[in-house]
């Protein structure tokens, strides 16, 4: 059954495009959802961990190159939604998650605004390999799927 719309936060998204513990799990929950939005900060992060990864020489520069092409091509193809937010809502729910969770959970500012951004684009499932991200959808009630430790 399909869900409707998975959001995925970036550390999650990234291994849609660059191949390393989680994908496969990750490329499942993709293959799932009728949507996959994608808002202005995930793809900011998204290329930029790619970037960060060439940098890096974890990943072949070519590689990289390739997989910034995808994301072009998965955006103009329709496969990743782009969400145009309304930010200043996002960053008031963002506060307001902080105030009620973060001391608890000890939620990273991306965490929050992650959950924030999932609950204001109407997610159906946050896909996440942060522990407290999770716990923080969960806590909020917000379906979320944990990316396995474990490597593929």
């Amino acid at each position: 059954m399909a869900m409707s719309k998975v959001y995925f936060d970036t550390g999650a998204l990234v291994k849609l495009y660059i191949f390393e513990p989680g994908s496969v799990f990750v490329q499942r929950q993709a293959q799932k959802a009728r949507s996959i939005p994608l808002n202005q900060l995930q793809e900011t992060e998204l290329r930029n961990a790619i970037h960060a990864a060439i940098g890096r020489k974890s990943i072949p520069s070519a590689a990289g190159l390739l997989a910034l092409e995808h994301i072009d091509t998965d955006t103009s193809n329709g496969i990743l939604s782009i969400e145009m937010l309304d930010w200043p809502v996002v960053w008031s729910r963002a506060a307001h998650l902080a105030r009620l969770h973060t001391r608890k959970l000890l939620c990273r500012t991306l965490d929050i605004l992650h959950v924030a951004a999932a609950e204001a684009c109407g997610a159906d499932l946050l896909v996440t390999g942060d522990k407290r991200q999770f716990k923080l959808a969960s806590a909020v009630g917000l379906p979320a799927a944990l990316v396995p430790e474990l490597k593929d």
